[in-house]
């Protein structure tokens, strides 16, 4: 995994490399315009899959042994005896040779364009997503990137992924860490969660955080010992403040990056990805990319709750509808914070030291009841969908607070609203009943369990945290449910994320809610068709049958039969999106 990270965030483009790649690019986009309509390889060729492992990821038939593939859906499922009756002159026959050929994988939850900007960032993280041990290796790190993209003085340097868990001293840099090496750059390093960043002086200085700064509802400014200086870690809704301001690429850059993120997800079998909070800007640009016809891979898109009133009013009829491979999926709001950066919002509170607060400790909101309630109401009076970030059962309580305070107001059918709890990483027993009757969908993410699973048993205690994403309970309670990487926070690789989800192991090797292990078959379901469900796809998505788009991945092994603690190490060798290769290994 480690070179995940490492090879992803090593790409960078010169000027005159992207003078050339957009030259070329130019007379490309002239070419396909005029010539797309008798060259589209979806319509040319009709290919046969067999000899293989094929999942269809359907519980009344699992496997099949071919499938065949016309203009960029699936035309047919068989046994080998079908090949005959489906050949013809223009048929392509693939031989699987014994690998395993399933959908392709449906990203339930990552940050797509972060993921995308991050590519011109420096990585701070400690393994296995990065190389950082202490905070002197990470200064270090972020000056070699300065060195080498020869970034002068009073421009940004951006680096992510930093884990004081994982570090040496057991604590978050700070602005003195800082000053001694980057007096002259403004310096801002994003905590592994997202939700949290350090800041040097020279940054908070721009930003114009001093010693009387007040923090907005919702975020904190964490000052040094007996003092009223900034350290320079903010929290929540501090942190949202600062990226606002940072600098963004220009649209011949972000359609570059575009390209090399899709390319990176399409390398970790990913068909249909998701930008998890996307403002305004963001999307207009990504429509952009869109009419240029950018995309190769389905791209989800949440719009952010901070512009609710724009999305509802002047975006409202674009929800839900696939232009050229972007889709504007719904309205995400950020709840709470994290829970291994302690911001997560509880009903009990913390066992351990949280900084900024002295007693009860229990995280905090980032949204606030009349928001909710707002967005919630103007939302499902158009069918518009919600996700909402939640960790802490506080704010799920929230949400389901808000959400039967909504249909209470609206006169019409909400069956199938489907809203969606991103994470719902600490959701009780008790809120999985009402998820069930309201149709909610909890966005599980089992990555936890190993990155962060005995830190959660040290801050929450064994009970709270064995119940982690609770992924078996909820499937037993006919309550479907996905799982997420929510990538740039861990590694973009499902096999990986399905071992986590079948294993449960922490990084010391501890069975963490043993309970909540997945079989193989039921881990793989809720990164394909649950997926699709989530994403209101499922009829065309998610699954190999008969009339649905051809969106396949294809393994090395077999996660059903091979070995569960070997399921992370399984390569992606192929994806293929509506019936097109868009990587192969």
């Amino acid at each position: 995994m480690k070179g995940d990270f490492a090879k992803f965030s090593n790409l960078q483009f010169s000027a005159m490399s992207q003078y050339r790649y957009f030259s070329v690019l130019l007379l490309s986009l002239i070419f396909l315009i005029n010539f797309a309509s008798c060259n589209d390889p979806k319509e040319s060729t009709h290919t046969i899959y067999f000899n293989g492992n094929i999942l269809t990821m359907e519980d009344d038939l699992r496997q099949v042994e071919a499938v065949l593939v016309k203009s960029g859906k699936i035309a047919g499922i068989g046994n080998s005896d079908s090949i005959e009756k489906w050949q013809e002159e223009s048929v392509e026959i693939v031989d699987l040779n014994g690998k395993t050929l399933l959908p392709g994988f449906i990203d339930a939850h990552s940050h797509f364009a972060i993921a995308s900007s991050m590519m011109q960032q420096a990585n701070v993280s400690s393994p296995p997503a990065g190389e950082i041990q202490n905070i002197t290796e990470l200064v270090a790190t972020l000056k070699n990137h300065q060195e080498k993209n020869e970034i002068t003085e009073g421009n940004w340097l951006v680096g992510w992924g930093y884990d004081p868990d994982l570090l040496q001293e057991k604590r978050h840099p700070n602005k003195l860490d800082l000053d001694a090496t980057f007096p002259n750059h403004p310096v801002f390093l994003l905590h592994v969660s997202a939700h949290m960043a350090v800041l040097n002086s020279k940054a908070l200085e721009i930003v114009g955080i001093t010693d009387t700064s007040k923090a907005p509802k919702g975020g904190v400014i964490i000052r040094l010992p007996d003092s009223n200086e900034p350290s320079g870690l903010l929290q929540e809704k501090m942190v949202e403040q600062v990226i606002k301001i940072l600098p963004r690429p220009s649209m011949m850059e972000s359609l570059s990056l575009l390209e090399e993120a899709q390319n990176f997800y399409a390398s970790r079998g990913i068909t249909t990805a998701q930008d998890g909070l996307t403002d305004l800007p963001i999307f207009r640009a990504l429509e952009k990319a869109a009419m240029l016809g950018y995309f190769t891979l389905d791209l989800e898109v949440l719009g952010s709750y901070q512009q609710a009133d724009e999305w509802l009013k002047d975006y409202k009829d674009k929800f839900g509808k696939n232009y050229k491979g972007l889709r504007l999926a719904g309205i995400k709001i950020v709840g709470d914070g994290s829970p291994q950066g302690k911001t997560a919002f509880f009903s009990k509170p913390y066992l351990t030291e949280v900084p900024g607060c002295v007693h009860t400790c229990r995280g905090l909101p980032t949204v606030t009841e009349k928001q909710l309630d707002y967005i919630l109401e103007n939302a499902y009076r158009q069918d518009i969908q919600i996700y909402m970030h939640a960790n802490g059962d506080s704010s799920i309580d929230m949400l389901l607070d808000a959400h039967e305070a909504a249909i209470g107001k609206i006169k019409r059918k909400t069956d199938d609203l489907r809203t969606v709890v991103i994470h719902s990483q600490f959701v009780r027993p008790d809120q999985l009943q009402r998820y069930k009757q309201y149709g909610f969908v909890p966005a599980y993410f089992t990555n936890h369990a190993f990155f962060w699973g005995d830190i959660h048993a040290e801050n929450l205690g064994e009970e709270r945290a064995a119940f982690l994403s609770p992924m078996k309970t909820t499937l037993d309670m006919g309550i479907t449910c996905t799982n997420h990487t929510d990538f740039i926070v861990t590694p973009l690789n499902q096999l990986f994320l399905t071992w986590t989800a079948v294993n449960r192991r922490t990084r010391s090797g501890k069975i963490l809610g043993e309970a909540e292990r997945l079989s193989p078959w039921e881990a793989l379901k809720c990164i394909t068709i649950n997926a699709a469900f989530q994403h209101k796809t499922e009829k065309i998505k998610g699954s190999i049958a008969v009339g649905k788009l051809a969106d396949f991945v294809v393994l090395s092994d077999n996660p059903l039969t091979i070995d569960p603690m070997k399921i992370r190490d399984i390569e992606v060798l192929e994806t293929i999106k509506e019936g097109v290769t868009v990587f192969k290994k």
